[in-house]
């Protein structure tokens, strides 16, 4: 499949056209790859786009300007194939919109542009919306990464935010109910059964820097939020395998009626406007 490499003196990335999806991220230094290789039986992605939804839809679409709109978990934008605009050799940028290979399952005229920045220590991914319709148009948007983490061969890693954040609010057949009261954390554990009934949820997350701890205690990697407000983690038990998921959007409440404007998460932007989210991976280099 054809794809775009990016590198510099510590970083080689691969990103796909189809689906925009980061397949590699291998460091030249500690000669190690950071990125889930898919595996059958466990999860066959690595790093997956998410638009225009996050997560589970309980009614299997959801209903907007006078239609019903079926949609898959995690909306259609992995699907679609994603064009070059801009490239320098540490640099990229991708966009895939409504006029290209998109599905007729989206009632509004959209485009998602996406910049990746290799840096010394990591990458940094924008995403970007942009409404071209003459209507305002609902969406959520995330990014799904996983990675190559021994955290079920290890037992001990935890997470530690910078500051306080809302959770952690555990999901069920991927579905997410949220508390009359809410707790919050700075430090979680990746215990051996954490991820037994799918992912958890994080809310309150804008501007915060969540560090991935070893057993030694030890940070391994960073990620930096920007103004994306919620985090998902997950993975499967028994793999090597930590999704740090920033999400502007989250999976379905199990009683959500369907209509899009009443969706946890879901943003607005008017006609010809656009929205953009930030995160930073930083990788630790005695990893």
């Amino acid at each position: 499949m054809a794809g775009f490499q990016l590198e510099n003196r510590r970083f080689r990335a691969q990103i796909m056209a189809q689906g925009g999806e980061l397949v590699s991220l291998w460091d030249k230094q500690l000669q190690r790859e950071w990125i889930w290789q898919p595996q059958p039986g466990i999860w066959a992605h690595s790093a997956t786009q998410l638009f225009p939804v996050v997560g589970r839809l309980v009614q299997g679409g959801v209903r907007a300007e006078g239609h019903f709109w079926p949609l898959e978990a995690h909306g259609f934008l992995r699907h679609q194939r994603f064009a070059c605009l801009a490239r320098q050799a540490d640099r990229l940028v991708l966009a895939a919109s409504a006029d290209g290979s998109a599905p007729p399952c989206w009632p509004w005229r959209w485009q998602v542009t996406t910049h990746w920045v290799l840096h010394p220590d990591g990458l940094a991914l924008r995403q970007q919306v942009i409404n071209r319709d003459h209507r305002p148009m609902w969406f959520s948007l995330g990014w799904h990464p996983g990675f190559a983490l021994p955290v079920a061969s290890q037992p001990g890693w935890r997470i530690a935010f910078s500051r306080a954040v809302a959770g952690p609010f555990p999901t069920r057949d991927r579905t997410l109910s949220l508390p009359v009261e809410t707790p919050f954390t700075h430090h979680f554990r990746l215990t051996p059964e954490v991820f037994r009934h799918g992912a958890l949820y994080f809310g309150r997350c804008r501007q915060r820097r969540m560090a991935v701890l070893s057993p030694a205690g030890r940070e391994v990697m960073a990620l930096e939020t920007g103004t994306q407000p919620w985090l998902a983690l997950w993975g499967v038990p028994g793999a090597d395998l930590l999704c740090l998921e920033p999400l502007a959007g989250t999976t379905d409440d199990p009683a959500f009626d369907g209509r899009l404007a009443h969706k946890r998460g879901i943003h607005c932007l008017r006609p010809g406007a656009s929205r953009a989210f930030d995160v930073r991976l930083r990788m630790a280099v005695d990893a």
